[in-house]
Order: structure tokens, then sequence, then C-alpha cells
């Protein structure tokens, strides 16, 4: 039966007392907000397989930061997974009206590293914006089901209590203006599954709804509103972790420094840094640790949004290695904390990431070495114009690395 540790209180009352479902599990994701890495270290905790029901409360996009084009395409592929659901978030439903017409072909409506993005990738993969456009456009408002006599209702946002759960708008399903109404004069019998809003912010809003639980309430775990068939999920917002509820057990899940995380550094994160970043993922990917290993790169002399360059993505052809979507991004202190390992590309982007750093106070700074753990100096092929010697000495070092990992 469920721990009480895992809400506020009385989480049995949510949990149906039987399973007549055909699933082991009915896990609820909350809100990604394109925090990939957060995604496959929760992805890896909970081990999905087909025997469970996996339902995504929506906003997997997140404004001008975050993992917009990875997350992307992972959720894109898993969409083809029958027993998994996304549902739609407001900002979902935001970018996919700013971005395309309704025949799905761009807008210019909306500068930002989203678009860049999504346009880069259509200049390598010119399915791709289709691919999003479908994704998003067919993103469902809820799912319902009922397990044990139990009915479960599942949404991004809240619903209109003066209206039937088949009749609920659009509006009041993804961003309604009276979400406070929701949380106050909800009192069904139905479980209503929500992310979108932080469990802090409707606790400063309602506190009237939590006397006597205050001291109880932990905002970095899924919780359960006091005596209301409310479970809110949303609780990346507070603490940077994505969580995952079992609702036939009560179990939790969130996302954490488990995973192996390597971000590459070079100065543009145009040439260097991303070559080793999918050099390294298609070692990794051989290897079977495509999602056990999380690698990102970034450049300390950019402000970010450029593409991958020419004579990086020629290189990566010649090689059969695969490369999706690429925008340069500054590497950033948040880097630096939410990574195992920096891999700077010669002395000077060691020295600059050490001071971006704050000087490197968890001493996960290096330089790639070689198999006879020779520091790899690789000289920026942007002056030198030989993108070969470039590749060679990247891939040497990221098999070594590779080999570092094996090895733990």
């Amino acid at each position: 039966m469920t721990e009480k540790k895992f809400f506020i209180n009385n989480a049995e009352e949510i949990i149906p007392s039987v399973n007549d479902s055909p699933y082991k599990r009915i896990l609820v994701i909350g809100d990604v907000h394109a925090a990939f890495d957060k995604l496959m270290s929760l992805w890896k905790k909970i081990s999905v397989t087909d025997d469970d029901l996996v339902i995504f409360l929506g906003d997997y996009l997140y404004g001008q930061g975050g993992k917009n084009i990875e997350t992307l395409q992972w959720l894109i592929e898993h969409k083809k997974q029958k027993n998994i659901i996304f549902l739609r978030g407001n900002v979902d439903d935001t970018y996919l009206h700013r971005l395309f017409n309704l025949n799905g072909n761009f807008f210019n409506l909306l500068n930002s590293r989203v678009v860049s993005g999504i346009k880069n990738a259509a200049v390598k993969k010119p399915n791709f914006p289709n691919k999003i456009f479908d994704f998003l456009n067919n993103l469902p408002l809820s799912y319902q089901i009922t397990i044990g006599g139990k009915k479960y209702f599942f949404c991004h946002a809240g619903i209109n209590v003066d209206v039937p759960l088949e009749s609920q708008k659009k509006l009041y399903l993804l961003n309604h203006p009276k979400l406070k109404a929701f949380y106050r004069d909800y009192s069904g019998d139905t479980v209503i599954v929500v992310g979108h809003k932080s469990p802090k912010k409707i606790f400063k809003k309602l506190p009237q709804l939590f006397t006597n639980d205050t001291e109880k309430i932990d905002c970095t775990k899924p919780i359960k509103v006091p005596h209301k068939n409310i479970l809110m999920l949303d609780t990346y917002k507070e603490d940077d972790l994505l969580s995952c509820v079992d609702l036939l057990s009560g179990e939790i899940w969130q996302s954490g420094d488990d995973l192996d995380s390597i971000i590459f550094v070079c100065s543009g994160n145009t040439c260097r840094s991303p070559m080793a970043k999918y050099i390294m993922r298609r070692l990794l990917a051989e290897k079977g640790l495509s999602e056990k290993v999380i690698v990102d790169s970034a450049g300390c002399n950019t402000y970010g949004g450029g593409p991958l360059s020419k004579g990086a993505r020629k290189m990566l052809s010649k090689y059969h290695i695969s490369f999706g979507a690429h925008i340069s991004k500054p590497f950033t202190k948040q880097d630096y904390r939410n990574s195992k390992c920096v891999i700077a590309l010669d002395e000077d982007m060691l020295r600059l990431a050490k001071k971006k750093s704050g000087g490197d106070p968890d001493n996960k700074i290096r330089l790639l070495t070689d198999l006879d753990e020779h520091e790899l100096k690789v000289e920026d092929p942007y002056y030198t114009g030989n993108y070969e010697k470039a590749y060679a000495e990247i891939k040497l070092g990221c098999e070594t690395l590779l080999k570092e990992l094996l090895n733990k």
C-alpha cells in the first residue's frame, strides 16, 4: 500500500482498492519544461515496460531556454508507443499557434531559439518541422480512465467545476483564468490529476485549503490537496525535479544526478564541441548506453543561437555520424552544476570554462585525453581549416572517455 510520506495526507484516498486495468502501473509525469537531462534521469528510474500506462501532463517546451529540440525529438520517437499518452500543455499550444499556420507551415511571429532551432533542423531534416507540427497539433487536451470503480481525469491545468468533465473547454484545461476556483470549489469523487502550477503557488493563493497542514507540505514532491481529489505534479519549477507518480501504489520517482552527464566546451559551439557531442552519442548508442549517459555541448565565447558549421556537418556526414538540430549555446554555471564531467577542447577553453564556473569548485573540468593519457588540445578548425584532424582527435578522445565510463 502507499506510504503517506509521498503526499501531504491520505494518499490512499486516490488509490483504487482493486486494479482491474490491463496495466501493472499507471505512471503520470509532470511538466517537462524542456529539461531533457532530467527527463532522461527520470525515465531511467521508472524503467517503463509494455505493462505500464504512461501519461504526460504537457508543457514540453520552455521558451528560449532548455533543450527544446532534444526533448521534441525524444517525444516524437516515443509517441509511437501505444502505452504512452502525451497531453497538451498551454506552452505547447502557444508554440503550436505561433510557429505554424493551419497547414503546418512556418509563421515568423516568434524570434526565439526554439524557432531558429526548428529551422536549422529543417536544413538537415526537411520532415522534422512537419513531425513537430503533427506532434503538437494532435496532442489531446485530456484523458480519462476508471480503475476499480474509481475515476481519474488527467489534464494540464484544471477544470471548470460547473461543467461536466466530458464538456470541458480548452481554456480551462490548459490555462484557465479561474484556476483558484478549481482548487477552492472542486468536491467531486473523480480524481483530477494536473500539472501547470507548482504547489507552492497554490498554497500562497489559497492558504485556507491548507490550514493545519502547512508544516507538512513538501513542495518538491507531488501533492494531494488535503480533503480533495486533486493531485498536483508540477514540481520542476520549485526544485528542478521532474516527478512521476504510480497511481496504483502511490510510489513516486524524481529526476536526480544519478546519470553520468558530459558536456563538451569549445569557443563558438558550432564546430568542435558539437562534433564531440554527436561522436560521443554514437559511441554510447553502440554500447546501449544512450539513456544512461547524457551528452551536451556549449561554447565559452558565444551568445548562442548559431547552427552547426558546414565543416562540422561535412565531417559528421562523411563518417556516418547522425546529427540532429543543433543550436549553439553559451557555457553557464548551470551547465557546470548539471554536468558530472566538463571536457574542454583546448587549453584556452579549459581556462575560460573554469572562470565561468567560478573556479571549478568541484574539480570536474578537464581536457580530452588519448589512450596513453596524453592531453589532446584540439585546434579550432574554423581558423585552421583542418576539420579532418580535429575530427580524428575528438574521436580518439571520445573513445578514451567511453573506455573510462565502461571501466567505472
